[in-house]
């Protein structure tokens, strides 16, 4: 800033003549008060530098113009006069799209579709009245909005501080007594005026007022001020402000000749964040109707798998461990819930009734190929490796183990050493991923047994002209003739813990290994 006024005084030196700023800085305001004695507008008395009676007269005959729109907007927020602005811009079809997008409609239409339906639904209604907003229409709504704006800062502006500077009788929007107003001294007012220009001037003074006009009418009933009247403000306003009346006082007030009224006229852009609301608040709904959906299926897969099985977790890869690791401020453990679900399968039932069932088909079935039999068998034995890869990985979180070691240690130095909190980082991201190619692994061969568990009932079914294995009827008398029975139980369970195990999404760094 020096430096541009150091430029404007060297060049208003060579105007004036001479090179003493305090004499160019006289010549400047001399010249200042000459134009501003020319307006028509007596509002300052140089010689004393007092602000006149005139000035306060100006604004108490806007303030009291203007005091029916200040008791109007006392109780109503920009926020309210926003949301109007925007309904009433609204077609007939787009109110009752936006009707159809509240959470009480989504979650009532939730009770009749599944969440990947209803996404389908309400999105296709979100675009529909999105669509609705052309840019012609949206700019019309913009420049409504920004006109209210400017209408209503005016009118909350706080006239009454400046006014009762002139009059400190004066008593708040109480017009029954005429005011008393006496000239005052101009700094005590220089602020106020600056305040005020700020506003006032953000006016848009050459537009269009009426539609402002009717809306409020639809708004509170009536006009907040007459039209005819406001236009007679604006009228007045734009002469004081053609005149540079109020700059030339704030100027001779502050002894600034440099000094120049900062307006920021901001045009309003509110159609954006309207529709980026509505939209996060539909997805919000959305994403927690899908919760609950997926919360529901998941409780009951766990209900059709486990029934009223106590499921423990881990000793070592739990939700306990992850609030510790949240305090610090560490993403923690991600698949702590869905390996204690594969744990506790695959030790009660893969290791019982899926291994008896095997030993049944597998060892004392008859199989027309041997090779046939081999995927399953195969399978089962994997399984049953990731059974015993589980404990193992398990151990290696526990205090003496490899990685237990390193968090034990590490994480009271996590905050002050960025090489502590890096490892741990590491370990927990190894213990994740070593989580997730387990409980993948065993997906996949859970699979593949049950595909050919399928394949052996449908072969039981065609005994006594059955092609897979030979002896289906001595070994359904092996176990009383309820080997089907059995057998289609296995299948189902399996297939609900395969779902279950997907309802969480495993993401995989690299292929599955087990």
């Amino acid at each position: 800033m020096s430096n541009g006024i150091n430029f404007f005084q060297t060049l208003l030196a060579s105007i004036f003549g001479g090179n003493d700023p305090d004499a160019v800085k006289r010549k400047l305001l001399k010249s200042i008060a000459k134009n501003l004695s020319r307006t028509k507008f007596h509002f300052y008395k140089i010689s004393s530098k007092e602000v006149e009676p005139a000035f306060a007269k100006f604004f108490y005959d806007i303030y009291k113009a203007i005091s029916p729109a200040q008791a109007m907007f006392q109780n109503t927020s920009l926020a309210t006069l926003k949301q109007f602005v925007i309904s009433s811009s609204l077609s007939d079809a787009q109110h009752a799209q936006l009707a159809d997008l509240t959470e009480e409609s989504i979650r009532e239409l939730a009770t009749t579709m599944n969440a990947k339906d209803l996404r389908k639904q309400v999105s296709s209604t979100y675009s529909a009245f999105a669509q609705g907003f052309t840019s012609a229409r949206t700019a019309s709504i913009d420049l409504l909005y920004s006109k209210l704006v400017a209408f209503y800062n005016f009118c909350t502006y706080d006239f009454y501080v400046i006014i009762k500077k002139f009059d400190s009788s004066l008593h708040e929007r109480n017009f029954s007594i005429l005011p008393k107003f006496r000239a005052t001294d101009g700094e005590r007012i220089e602020e106020d005026l600056k305040n005020f220009t700020s506003v006032a001037w953000a006016i848009p003074m050459d537009a269009s007022w009426d539609e402002m006009f009717e809306l409020m009418k639809k708004i509170k009933g009536i006009e907040p001020i007459a039209p005819n009247i406001w236009k007679k403000i604006l009228a007045r306003l734009r002469s004081v402000k053609d005149e540079n009346v109020f700059e030339m006082m704030i100027q001779l007030i502050s002894e600034d000749p440099l000094y120049r009224e900062k307006v920021r006229i901001e045009n309003q852009h509110i159609m954006d964040g309207y529709l980026q609301e509505i939209k996060r608040q539909m997805e919000s709904v959305l994403e927690d109707v899908r919760e609950n959906e997926t919360k529901c299926h998941t409780e009951k897969l766990v209900n059709e798998v486990f029934g009223t099985l106590n499921i423990e977790p881990l000793k070592n890869y739990n939700s306990e461990i992850n609030e510790v690791l949240n305090k610090k401020s560490f993403k923690g453990f991600t698949y702590e819930e869905p390996i204690k679900y594969l744990k506790l399968f695959l030790l009660d039932y893969a290791k019982k009734d899926i291994r008896d069932l095997s030993d049944i088909i597998l060892v004392r079935g008859e199989w027309t190929n041997q090779q046939m039999s081999t995927p399953m068998s195969e399978a089962l034995h994997r399984l049953l490796n990731i059974s015993d890869a589980i404990v193992k990985f398990d151990e290696k979180l526990a205090e003496n183990g490899e990685w237990g070691m390193k968090i034990k240690t590490l994480l009271p130095r996590c905050e002050r050493d960025k090489e502590a909190r890096n490892i741990i980082n590491m370990v927990i991201g190894d213990a994740n991923d070593e989580a997730a190619q387990l409980i993948t692994g065993s997906v996949k061969y859970l699979i593949i047994y049950d595909k050919n568990l399928k394949t052996a009932l449908e072969d039981f079914m065609k005994a006594p002209h059955s092609q897979l294995i030979v002896n289906w009827k001595d070994l359904d008398r092996f176990t009383e003739g309820k080997l089907k029975t059995k057998a289609v139980t296995i299948y189902k369970t399996i297939y609900s813990f395969v779902q279950l195990m997907q309802m969480f999404n495993i993401q995989l760094k690299t292929a599955p290994r087990y």
